[in-house]
């Protein structure tokens, strides 16, 4: 259902040559991707904005706004198959050129594209290492549980991390910080986001390997940059693509840490596929328990 705009609002993107209705649509197509549990409206949002793509080619930023354009790109290019993707990529760079479309989403789209080629190919093979994978997902589920908004508990969470703790090292030692190959790229990427949740010491053992793997394109460049940026935190440093937020004494909302260079953080997410910065801090803080009214750190 289409939520009405203020008639205002619809007088001012009528002036200015823009299409209210059109950019509400897009940003609520948004919103269900990114927050629904619901599979099926989940993708009914994506076939839409597909069909909006084959009509109406990609939305300009004069027309529906800058963040809207980009999000537009992002909806359009993120769910493939390839072959759509790379229609949506051609458009974004063409408009990129002419200032019609945001750099930046032509950007995360052609590193998108690149990282859903490896991953596909790595998907038509099975893990050389099934049992590990398997212990993986398990690890996980087990890791996801606690961490639920509507049930979360931050002693459980504590607790948990505690009890992964020794079957993450075992696995570390043994193998190292599992690939594509070995278990595929959805429990590759699982085994970084608990490596996440343990401790300081732990992660910077950790980071180097996961950063070979992302070289030899066996691992996820989303899944380093987080633990970059949580060792860059661990250090006293600042973060370089602003993947940790915090709460502390100075602001206890949960806000993104201090990022260096901070103008170009957005091409830089770009570049390695992740979706700009705003965007990115706004899901994080709709998605994930009240972490900052528990206690203050590096979440």
């Amino acid at each position: 259902m289409l939520l009405p705009l203020p008639i205002g609002c619809l007088l001012l993107f009528q002036i200015q040559g823009g299409d209210a209705a059109l950019a509400a649509r897009i940003q609520q197509l948004f919103n269900v991707v990114l927050t629904t549990d619901d599979h099926e409206q989940e993708a009914a949002a994506w076939d839409e904005a597909k069909a909006i793509f084959v009509q109406r080619g990609l939305p300009s930023a004069a027309v529906v706004g800058d963040e809207t354009a980009y999000k537009f790109v992002w909806l359009t290019c993120t769910p493939g198959p390839e072959g759509f993707q790379r229609q949506v990529l051609g458009k974004a760079r063409e408009g990129a050129k002419s200032h019609q479309v945001p750099d930046d989403a032509a950007s995360y789209c052609a590193a998108h594209i690149r990282q859903d080629i490896v991953k596909t190919k790595a998907k038509k093979h099975a893990p050389a290492n099934s049992a590990l994978r398997d212990q993986i997902e398990r690890l996980f589920e087990a890791d996801q549980a606690v961490r639920q908004r509507s049930q979360f508990d931050k002693e459980k969470m504590s607790q948990s991390d505690r009890d992964q703790r020794a079957a993450l090292e075992t696995i570390f030692v043994k193998y190292g910080v599992p690939t594509y190959r070995m278990v595929g790229p959805q429990a590759a990427s699982d085994f970084v986001t608990m490596i996440q949740h343990q401790s300081a010491e732990f992660r910077l053992r950790v980071l180097p390997r996961l950063k070979a793997n992302v070289d030899s394109g066996q691992a996820d460049p989303g899944s380093y940059t987080k633990m970059f940026d949580r060792s860059q935190l661990d250090a006293g440093r600042k973060q370089r693509y602003g993947e940790n937020l915090i709460c502390d004494s100075d602001n206890p909302k949960l806000h993104i840490a201090p990022i260096a260079n901070e103008q170009n953080v957005n091409q830089r997410r770009a570049a390695i596929g992740l979706m700009r910065l705003e965007l990115y801090a706004e899901l994080v803080a709709k998605m994930t328990p009240d972490l900052c009214a528990v206690a203050p750190g590096a979440k």
